[in-house]
């Protein structure tokens, strides 16, 4: 019985490499097998003219493979995470390179007050007796299916994924109607376009939860990998994940305005690392004026691989998997402790009690409007 569990694990990496191999030739759509609800899933396959490689699914509106070269030409894959659809509905992490949504991150006390009317919303978490929300609920935008059309122009091609989140849903009032687009670009860059217009005020936050270790399919130790971050400012939280004070970087774990190694000052005494149990972070992006801005540079010196992120949010968000243990199975076998990141582009958490962040109020006759790139290089 171990013999043949080592065989069906080297059977499915060796399935999920080919996707790092595939036909240059657009977009594909493939049946990606059935929910327990009896759905039936899409996945899209699409590659570029250097053969670079993005595959989605529709249910989550999902990332689940970005195969980019390394600096001798090497393509493999850069996402962490399953390769089966019953992984990522049943499994123990169900985040993998989803959208998040109606509301990225958390709300404190789950609930927000609009225009003089309180909203309740599902709590997903409870931390110090007090219950939170976190990425939408029990029942977020990565728990549905998404209606996907592929899209292509001259120099890129995606998928245009759409769903309309009804009124009421997770407690958030307002017909949302969603549309997020992945491109695959010539030139290796992987752009998320999010749009959403509403009937009633709401708050919206989308964003992407795509876990990323530059090193490939071989994984490992993912922070040793060289960051920069354009920030100044980052935030320390309070008991319940949730903004409580923004601080200097200076002199702090959280200085990435040169490059450094993600873990090189892990042992400092800290309260944000003492409060988040390690690296997980949010920084304030300089210079925030709601245009494409570049965020951040993720390196990694053995391939050669990098990640520019560019955003018009005016938040970075890192997690570096701490949670990550043998019994999450990725699409190589089992994922380390520490073994990705997360490059999460957004607005602060609990930004609709806290009015000293940029409003995430969505109104009637408002359009929603959010980009991120990442921009892949080697050298």
């Amino acid at each position: 019985m171990k013999f043949f569990g080592e065989f069906m694990i080297l059977c499915v990496a060796a399935a999920a490499f080919c996707g790092c191999n595939a036909d240059r030739s657009g977009v594909k759509a493939a049946s990606f097998g059935f929910l327990s609800t009896g759905e039936e899933a899409t996945l899209y396959t699409v590659t570029n003219s250097d053969g670079a490689v993005l595959e989605m699914t529709d249910y989550g509106a999902r990332i689940v493979r970005i195969c980019v070269p390394d600096r001798n030409g090497k393509f493999d894959d850069v996402v962490v995470g399953p390769g089966d659809l019953a992984t990522f509905e049943n499994g123990p992490e169900r985040f993998y390179g989803c959208v998040i949504g109606r509301y990225g991150n958390r709300i404190n006390h789950a609930s927000f007050t609009l225009d003089g009317v309180t909203y309740q919303l599902e709590a997903n978490e409870e931390f110090e007796g007090i219950p939170v929300q976190c990425h939408g609920g029990h029942n977020g935008y990565d728990r549905k299916m998404w209606d996907g059309e592929i899209v292509e122009e001259e120099d890129r091609s995606g998928v245009r994924f759409h769903r309309l989140s009804p009124d009421g849903e997770q407690g958030f009032p307002g017909n949302l109607d969603c549309y997020v687009t992945y491109w695959l670009t010539d030139d290796n860059t992987v752009r998320c376009e999010y749009e959403a217009v509403t009937d009633a005020p709401t708050v919206v936050n989308l964003s992407n939860h795509t876990y990323l270790n530059l090193k490939g399919s071989t994984g490992g130790y993912v922070m040793d990998h060289l960051l920069t971050v354009e920030a100044d400012t980052a935030v320390q939280n309070n008991l319940q994940f949730c903004p409580d004070l923004l601080l200097p970087v200076e002199n702090t774990p959280f200085d990435f305005r040169t490059p450094n190694r993600v873990d090189y000052r892990l042992d400092m005494p800290n309260r944000q690392l003492e409060i988040m149990h390690g690296m997980s972070a949010c920084w304030v992006l300089r210079g925030w004026d709601g245009t494409l801005r570049k965020a951040a540079d993720l390196y990694e010196p053995r391939s050669g691989r990098g990640v520019e992120t560019w955003t018009t949010e005016p938040a970075l968000l890192t997690f570096t998997g701490r949670s990550f243990t043998p019994r999450h199975i990725g699409k190589y076998g089992p994922i380390e402790k520490y073994g990705a990141m997360l490059l999460e582009t957004i607005h602060f958490a609990d930004s609709p009690n806290q009015p000293r962040f940029p409003s995430t109020v969505l109104r009637p006759g408002e359009k929603y409007h959010s980009v991120t790139e990442y921009r892949f290089y080697s050298r």
